[in-house]
This record gives structure tokens, C-alpha cells and sequence, in this order.
């Protein structure tokens, strides 16, 4: 996010890990940039969508592959509610079964695509051989002719929340 916003987009990030926020609290602070940062599980739907608008650019580096299959339908209702027809979506994820044992389970090649297919479309797939792990790139697109009335939700049954039980951090 500090990266983003030192090129001008209005930032703002989300972690479930305090830790990682803090730290990137303190790079804002550092570079005196404007960034608004949140502790928030993003998997929790009600709590985003009461806490959040939609973004044109949605960048995941690192929470997709770390979730639970259960845990990933509900982040990508989460996308849905934050974005909108002709919204950007940025991915990078592990791929499972590789070379270290450790880390974050990672995903299947065909995971993301299927899990996030109601909604995104694929616009490109990278796929990157590193001296550690296999990791997949993906830039999507939500796509305006997929959207469908969140309304209509079947994961309305999602624990709902107060939107205030979680901490947001501003640099500006």
C-alpha cells in the first residue's frame, strides 16, 4: 500500500496480522504519506461491508492462498462487495505442493479461477518458478455481465459484527 501511495492512489490496506499493520504504519510515517490501514479479518463479510466502499484496484498479496477453502468463498464474497463492474484484481498466491513444506498451503493451478469465476474474469496468468515455490500472477477483471445482485447473497447466514470491533490506523 505505501508503494501505491507514493504513486498517487488513495491507499488502503487490510490485514488480519496487527503486527503487519504496524509495520506498515511506520513505513507511511517514515515517507510522510496519507494511508489508511485496517486489522480486519477480510473473510468477515458483514464487517466489510459495512466498513468498506468499492476500490478500482484490489491487490492480494499473500492473504487468498493462506485461507481455508470455506475461508476463500467467504474473502471472495468480501471482493464482490468491495468492487464493482470493470474493477481490477490483482493476485498473488503459492502454488500447493511446493518445494517447501512450510508457509502457507497455497492453491491448486485451477483454484483461483474456479473460486473466484463467478465474479472476475481472467485478463492474464503468470506463472513463476522460484528457487523455493511455484507462484501463480493473475490480473482480473470483475466483469459487469457476471455481477449479480449482492442482495441475493446465498452466504447471507455469515456472522454479522460490529464494524467498530476493529482497528483502523491512519497516516496523513
Amino acid at each position: 500500500m505505501v508503494y501505491l501511495a507514493e504513486k498517487g492512489f488513495d491507499a488502503f490496506g487490510v490485514d488480519v496480522s496487527k503486527v503487519a499493520i504496524r509495520k506498515a504504519v511506520a513505513k507511511a510515517r517514515e515517507r510522510s504519506l496519507r494511508c489508511t490501514f485496517y486489522v480486519l479479518d477480510f473473510t468477515q463479510t458483514q464487517k466489510i461491508s459495512k466498513s468498506f466502499s468499492t476500490f478500482d484496484l484490489l491487490l492480494d498479496l499473500g492473504c487468498f492462498h493462506s485461507l481455508s477453502p470455506q475461508d476463500r468463498e467467504k474473502y471472495a464474497y468480501s471482493l464482490e462487495l468491495v468492487s464493482h463492474p470493470s474493477s481490477l484484481y490483482l493476485l498473488w498466491c503459492f502454488l500447493r505442493g511446493s518445494r517447501w513444506s512450510y508457509g502457507p498451503p497455497g492453491v491448486n493451478e485451477d483454484e483461483a479461477e474456479r473460486t473466484l469465476s463467478k465474479e472476475f474474469r481472467v485478463i492474464e496468468k503468470r506463472m513463476l518458478d522460484t528457487s523455493f515455490r511455484e507462484m501463480l500472477f493473475y490480473i482480473m477483471r470483475r466483469d459487469a455481465n457476471r455481477a449479480k445482485c449482492l442482495a441475493s447473497n446465498p452466504n447471507s447466514g455469515i456472522e454479522s459484527g460490529d464494524p467498530s470491533n476493529f482497528s483502523n490506523y491512519s497516516r496523513g
